[in-house]
């Protein structure tokens, strides 16, 4: 069973335990980590990310940036729209290793689906029962093979929870 133990946006760096001020960029990254079978998050300053070591355990499925605000305002749907398809590039920049397939793939479908929605992304009809999907990014023209994957309810919401506001 594949647990997803991940915490709300951080306030403060998982590195150095700072507290974030106003304004500074803040790097959050999505792993799995394989010995606990679990997925994590690390919040942390985007100038600390050279100091972060990654742990042998652990794949990154994917990372975003953002501004951190101390007012627990909601992102607007700019800010939201461009964190998602930030996210969405990086699970193809992941380091794809075959044992963390499941979970990527359905990153991948569920953040593709979502932003054809918010037309950022464009797809091509799939033929037959085929097991991927093509989707083409509207500014960049960038085609993106997505495995095509039958989300159930509940991992959708395990999803939800890991990656907070970015599902739009």
């Amino acid at each position: 069973m594949f647990h997803w133990e991940i915490k709300d946006f951080g306030k403060q760096s998982s590195i150095t335990g700072k507290a974030f001020e106003d304004g500074e960029k803040i790097l959050c990254i999505v792993l799995k980590d394989t010995k606990n079978n679990e997925m994590i998050r690390f919040d942390l300053l985007a100038s600390e990310s050279s100091e972060w070591e990654q742990a042998e355990e652990t794949v990154i499925l994917g990372k975003w940036s953002r501004v951190y605000s101390e007012e627990t305002k909601a992102l607007s749907q700019e800010e939201r729209k461009h964190s998602a398809e930030s996210f969405f590039f990086s699970l193809f920049d992941a380091n794809e290793n075959s044992s963390e397939e499941d979970e990527l793939s359905l990153l991948k479908y569920l953040f593709a689906v979502s932003l054809e929605r918010k037309r950022v992304l464009k797809s091509k009809p799939i033929k037959g029962e085929a097991d991927t999907q093509i989707f083409i990014h509207v500014k960049t023209k960038r085609e993106l093979i997505v495995p095509v994957v039958i989300p159930s309810v509940e991992t959708v919401s395990k999803v939800e929870s890991i990656i907070g506001d970015l599902l739009l």
